[in-house]
């Protein structure tokens, strides 16, 4: 049922108590207000605007079904619909004032997720009604709208949008070819163990807004991957320092002689070039870091050591794997804390076979993340002293 909106020419549409009662339960299985908000406001969309588009202009009208949309709204404000050979992208906001529609950057610079039409739709605080204010097509935004490069959003001036939204229809009547994409540029393609290392960063409880970790390009090619769903519903994995200490066996951390069983004699001087204590434990393990000459090995190394007080004493080592190799120039080191801040941060220079971290002691139950990073690639290690 539509209603009066706030100008003849804007479509009006009463939400029903069953969609408002619907969309406060999907509420449940959501982490943060910002995708609390997302998922709310975009399942009311979806379940009121998708009818009325069926029963007044498109019946064979879908929503685009290669994605779950309850996953998207965790990351991306936005909803796909699938209207014959065209595909519409709604885009609500509960803000009353609507000078300009703000689109996230993945419904634009995702080539399978780009539309050709964009709608502002505002939905009511209390989620009773919404209203369809504008829209324009994907070419619009892309060329006449503004890049805000912190949110990772186009935005274009309401001005430049229309705001009859039955023009689209009688366009989609008389100039059914319209071109309404601009060119879009390729996302690369990631391998496998880079993805398998981006998705065991970004599922850390510490990053609140993953979209945002990442340069676009990167993001943007996670998204394209058929898997990335799977992934996001990952439980991260975290390692006890303790339990490492008390020899605990894992099936990545190893002692340095089962890591090189096959090299004894590698293993020794590996072992030989570690300045530590007798009661020491030395774990350590391998990760295939990408570089443009190719992947290179390298050895991620903790040294535990128990002080008087029970705590443990917490060294970082990172080297590389064949004593004539250099770790890679700018390969980066860093201790991150639960709340996502930077402790500490070295960086491999010209001709460093080896980084090392400050020792540092580790309260119980204090949570942190070891990071490796060159470039794109980044890899994360999540730890509990527990």
């Amino acid at each position: 049922m539509s209603f009066s909106s706030h100008t003849p020419t804007q479509l009006g549409l009463e939400v029903s108590r069953e969609v408002q009662d619907f969309s406060w339960r999907q509420l449940q299985f959501c982490t943060s207000a910002n995708s609390r908000w997302n998922t709310f406001l975009n399942q009311i969309c979806l379940d009121t605007f998708l009818p009325w588009l069926q029963a007044e202009y498109a019946p064979q009208a879908q929503v685009w079904t290669d994605v779950a949309h309850s996953n998207v709204w965790k990351l991306v404000n936005g909803t796909a619909i699938i209207m014959d050979t065209r595909r519409l992208i709604l885009i609500p906001d509960k803000n009353v004032e609507t000078r300009e529609l703000s689109v996230p950057q993945e419904w634009i610079d995702i080539p399978n997720w780009a539309g050709d039409y964009y709608l502002g739709v505002e939905v009511s605080p209390d989620g009773e009604w919404l209203r369809v204010w504008g829209y324009a097509t994907h070419e619009q935004i892309k060329n006449q709208g503004s890049y805000n490069s912190q949110e990772r959003t186009y935005c274009l001036d309401a001005n430049l949008m229309v705001e009859d939204i039955s023009v689209l229809w009688v366009v989609q009547q008389l100039y059914p070819t319209e071109v309404t994409q601009a060119q879009i540029a390729p996302l690369p393609t990631l391998p496998d163990t880079q993805v398998e290392n981006l998705w065991r960063r970004l599922i850390n409880p510490s990053i609140v807004n993953p979209r945002l970790e990442l340069p676009f390009e990167t993001w943007g090619a996670l998204l394209t991957r058929p898997d990335w769903q799977e992934h996001l519903h990952q439980t991260p994995n975290i390692v006890s320092l303790r339990e490492l200490f008390e020899g605990v066996l894992t099936n990545t951390w190893q002692s340095i002689e089962a890591l090189f069983n096959q090299e004894p004699n590698f293993a020794f001087s590996f072992r030989q070039g570690i300045d530590t204590e007798q009661t020491s434990i030395q774990k350590a393990k391998l990760i295939d870091l990408p570089t443009k000459q190719g992947n290179q090995t390298l050895v991620l190394m903790l040294i535990l050591t128990e002080e008087t007080d029970g705590r443990l004493l917490v060294r970082v080592q990172l080297h590389a794997k064949e004593r004539a190799q250099y770790l890679p120039e700018q390969a980066k080191l860093e201790l991150i804390s639960a709340s996502g801040e930077i402790i500490q941060s070295i960086t491999a220079r010209n001709q460093d076979n080896s980084i090392q971290l400050k020792r540092f002691k580790c309260p119980t139950n204090a949570q942190f993340s070891l990071q490796v990073s060159l470039d794109d690639f980044c890899f994360t290690e999540n730890c509990v002293e527990t």
